[in-house]
C-alpha cells in the first residue's frame, strides 16, 4: 500500500470495455455446517455514465442444489454508480464447493464473473471420515464408519429392543398408552402386548421382517441381528414379501389385512409410508456388508427414486437414534440423505460419470460503439460447468489489422470444473468503419462445441474535440463514495490527482490497486461529507464533485 498526497499517474491510451466490476472479486466462506446459511457482502460498480440493468445473476448447481444465491439477481444501477447485495452460501453437502457467478446485465460488454468457495461441514462429527469424498473412496469411508465401534447383539436381543423400545409406540416417543408395535407394510397396529413372544404368538401374530432377506447371506450374524433393516410386520405379509426383490407392482395381490402394500410372483412393493425407510434400510446394507445374491442391484434404480420421493420423517430419524443408542452405529441415509447423490453405484466400483459442460454467456462480442484509434477491450466469459478438465486450444481472429488479444489471452488453456476462463479480446480501428469478424478456438468436448466461432460486432467513430478529450477520458466511480474509489482514464497523459475537502485543504488518500488503465483507491477513512477530486494534464483541469 501507497500513502499519496499527489499521485502520478502514467496510464496508455486503452479503454476497458468491462464494464460492471465487483469488490471482491472472490467470496470465501470458509466453513460452513450443513442446515446453516452464511452470508458475504459483494458490491457491483457500474463504470460507465449510463444507467444499465443487472438481468441476472447467475449461479450453477452442485449435485443438482444451488449451495449459492443471492439477495438480488435483476437490478438497476445508475451511472457511475453501485449495487451492494448479499451472497449466500447454503451448504447441502460436506464437500468443497469451487463454483462461480456471473452477472449479466444489458449494457454492451462482456458479463462479470466472481469466483465462489465454501466448505461444506456435517455439524454430525460421526461422518468427519466422509468430509470431501465422494463415489468410491465415499462407499469405503462409510464402511469402515459404519464398522467402528459396532455393538453386535444376538438375535434374540435385537428383536427385544425393537417390539419393547425402538419400535414400541408407548416408549419410542408416539405415546401410545400401552406397548403398541406397527406392522410397516399392512400399517396395522397390534396393542397391550406384554412381550415380544406375546406379540409374536397371539393374532395377528408379528414376526420380523429383515429387509435385505436372511437367507441370501445363511441368517449369519451380524447381519441378521443389524436392526438398521430389521422391521416389524405380520406373519401373513412377511411371508408375503418372502425373499422377492422390491418394485412397482402392477395388477398385484394385496397383502393380508391389505393398507397399501402389493406383491406379484415376481416383486413386492411396500405401502407409500414404507418405500423411503426400506429404500434407506437397503442402501445401508450393502454399504455396510455387500450385494448377496445380486439382490439389491436388479432394483437399485427403483430404491433410489423411492429415496428421493419419500423423504425421512421424525419417526425415521427417530428410529435411527434408538438403534444407535443399542447398536452403536447410525444409518448415514437418514442422517444424510444427501450422500446418495455422491454414490453412482452402491454395488460395483463406483465412478462418477464424466460431464463435460461449457457454459456459453454470450453468443457474440459485442462492442457496440467504440472510438476510432482506441483500443477496446471486450472480455468475453465461459464457465466450466461440468466435472472434468476443459481445454482451450488454437485461439485466432479473423482480421488481426484491428483485433487482438490481451495480455495472457489467446494462449493454450486448460480450465478445471468450476472455473471460468476470460478471453480478452482488444479491437483498435484506424477510422471509422463497421465491422464483423469472428473469435475462433477449439475444446476438448464432442460435437458442436468441439470448434467454436463468436461473432464480434461493433462500430468505430472519430472524436477529435482536444479540449474535451480530459472530461471525455475520465471515468470515476462510485459517486456516492463507499468505501472504495475506481479512477480510469483513456488519456495518453501524465495526469495529477489531488483529492480536496469542502474548504479546499487536500486530503490524503491511499491507492491500493494500480494497473495500465484501473486505479482503485481506499476511501474507507473518509468522512461523510463533500469533497472534490481534482484532475490535470498541464493543460487542462477537471473537478468533480464527490460525496460520500
Amino acid at each position: 500500500m501507497k500513502n499519496l498526497f499527489t499521485l502520478l499517474l502514467f496510464l496508455p491510451f486503452i479503454a476497458n470495455a468491462q464494464i460492471i466490476i465487483t469488490q471482491p472479486q472472490q467470496l470465501n466462506f470458509g466453513n460452513v455446517n450443513v442446515g446453516d446459511k452464511d452470508s458475504l457482502q459483494l458490491t457491483v460498480y457500474n463504470s460507465s455514465s449510463q444507467s444499465l440493468t443487472v438481468t441476472n445473476v447467475k449461479f450453477y448447481t452442485t449435485y443438482n442444489d444451488f449451495p449459492f444465491s443471492a439477495s438480488q439477481t435483476n437490478f438497476n444501477i445508475p451511472g457511475n454508480g453501485s449495487q451492494t447485495i448479499w451472497v449466500y452460501f447454503e451448504p447441502v453437502h460436506n464437500i468443497l464447493h469451487n463454483s462461480e457467478l456471473v452477472i449479466q446485465h444489458n449494457a454492451t460488454s462482456g458479463v462479470t464473473a466472481v469466483d465462489l468457495r465454501g466448505q461444506g461441514v456435517f455439524p454430525n462429527a460421526y461422518y468427519n471420515s466422509t468430509q470431501n469424498l465422494s463415489e468410491q473412496a465415499l462407499k469405503n469411508a462409510l464402511n469402515t464408519r459404519l464398522g467402528q465401534g459396532y455393538n453386535q447383539r444376538s438375535y434374540s436381543q435385537a428383536r427385544d429392543a425393537m417390539f419393547m423400545t425402538i419400535d414400541n409406540k408407548k416408549n419410542n416417543g408416539q405415546n401410545a398408552s400401552v406397548n403398541t408395535i406397527e406392522c410397516v407394510y399392512t400399517g396395522y397396529n397390534k396393542a397391550s402386548y406384554t412381550s415380544r413372544s406375546d406379540a409374536q404368538t397371539t393374532s395377528p401374530n408379528f414376526n420380523t421382517e429383515h429387509t435385505f432377506p436372511q437367507g441370501f447371506f445363511n441368517q449369519n450374524l451380524p447381519m441378521r441381528s443389524d436392526i438398521h433393516h430389521l422391521f416389524p410386520t405380520t406373519n401373513n405379509s412377511n411371508s408375503q414379501r418372502g425373499n422377492k426383490p422390491f418394485g412397482n407392482v402392477v395388477n398385484g395381490t394385496a397383502v393380508t389385512l391389505g393398507g397399501g402394500s402389493f406383491y406379484n410372483n415376481n416383486m413386492f412393493e411396500p405401502r407409500n409410508a414404507q418405500k423411503g425407510k426400506t429404500a434407506r434400510a437397503m442402501m445401508y446394507f450393502v454399504i455396510r456388508y455387500q450385494d448377496y445374491s445380486n439382490h439389491f442391484s436388479v432394483q437399485e434404480a427403483t430404491l433410489r427414486s423411492w429415496h428421493n420421493t419419500y423423504p425421512v420423517d421424525s419417526i425415521e430419524i427417530r428410529r435411527n437414534n434408538d438403534i444407535y443408542a443399542v447398536q452403536n452405529n447410525r444409518n448415514p441415509f437418514v442422517d444424510y440423505p444427501q450422500l446418495e447423490e455422491r454414490i453412482t453405484n452402491f454395488v460395483t466400483n463406483s465412478v462418477a460419470p464424466q460431464i463435460y459442460g461449457l457454459d456459453i454467456l454470450q453468443t457474440s462480442i459485442n462492442f457496440g460503439t467504440i472510438i476510432s484509434q482506441t483500443p477496446d477491450t471486450f472480455n468475453y466469459v465461459l464457465v466450466n460447468r461440468g466435472n472434468q478438465d476443459l481445454i482451450f486450444s488454437n485461439f485466432s481472429l479473423s482480421d488481426t489489422s484491428f483485433l487482438s488479444f490481451g495480455s495472457g489471452s489467446g494462449v493454450n488453456d486448460t480450465i478445471p470444473p468450476g472455473e471460468d476462463i476470460s478471453i480478452a479480446v482488444i479491437a483498435e480501428t484506424p477510422t471509422t468503419f463497421s465491422f464483423s469478424e469472428t473469435l475462433d478456438f477449439n475444446t476438448n468436448l464432442v460435437g458442436p462445441q468441439s470448434s467454436l466461432s463468436i461473432p464480434i460486432n461493433g462500430q468505430s467513430v472519430v472524436v477529435g474535440l482536444k479540449e474535451n478529450s480530459l472530461e471525455q477520458n475520465l471515468e470515476i466511480f462510485p459517486n456516492p463514495v463507499q468505501d472504495r474509489l475506481f479512477v480510469r482514464s483513456q488519456a495518453n497523459e501524465t495526469l495529477m490527482v489531488r483529492l480536496l475537502n469542502a474548504q479546499g485543504q487536500e486530503i490524503q488518500f491511499n491507492a491500493i490497486q494500480e494497473s495500465v488503465n484501473n486505479l482503485t483507491f481506499s476511501t474507507e477513512h473518509l468522512t461523510k461529507g463533500v469533497y472534490f477530486l481534482e484532475v490535470t494534464d498541464g493543460s487542462e483541469r477537471v473537478v468533480k464533485r464527490l460525496v460520500k
